[in-house]
């Protein structure tokens, strides 16, 4: 039972995301070269808050924050809190597939916390929930966290 919620709760999430406008974010994974063509297309503010281990470059918008976590040049999380979800097929890039096959074959791993509910693939973890106005989640690389970064540090 619990699986099959989860199940359903991914595959609705993926299905909002998709059926959003198409938007551009700097990708999972890639290089973090792309951020401020981003906050033109997106009309947002964007700024940097460096920490110890990597720099977060977070976008905001009317509708959405966008926090990308950048190390060595390559976004290795993202994480979003907003009125509506980010597009994912964007954020997540060549990770989007992969996600949407773990979302499919009921791969939700531990617990689900205050509607929250986690996706994890073979190199992807994505964890998302919230209720209409809040939605909230994030997607990381677990081989590309640098040394001492843990998942909790994504927000």
């Amino acid at each position: 039972m619990k699986h099959r919620l989860a199940l359903e709760m991914a595959v609705a999430f993926s299905l909002i995301v998709i059926i959003n406008p198409p938007r551009t974010w700097a990708v999972l994974g890639e290089p973090v070269s792309t951020v401020e063509t981003d906050r033109v297309a997106l009309a947002g503010q964007l700024s940097m808050i460096p920490a110890q281990l990597y720099t977060i470059q977070e976008i905001t918008t009317s509708e959405l924050v966008v926090r990308e976590y950048v190390s060595s040049d390559t976004v290795f999380a993202v994480a979003w809190r907003g009125r509506r979800p980010p597009n994912l097929v964007s954020l997540l890039g060549s990770y989007f597939q992969e996600y949407q096959e773990a979302a499919a074959a009921g791969a939700s791993s531990g617990p689900r916390m205050r509607g929250m509910t986690r996706i994890q693939g073979a190199r992807v973890v994505v964890e998302a929930g919230g209720h209409p106005g809040d939605i909230r989640g994030r997607a990381y690389i677990p081989s590309l966290l640098p040394s001492g970064v843990t998942k909790e540090m994504i927000q």
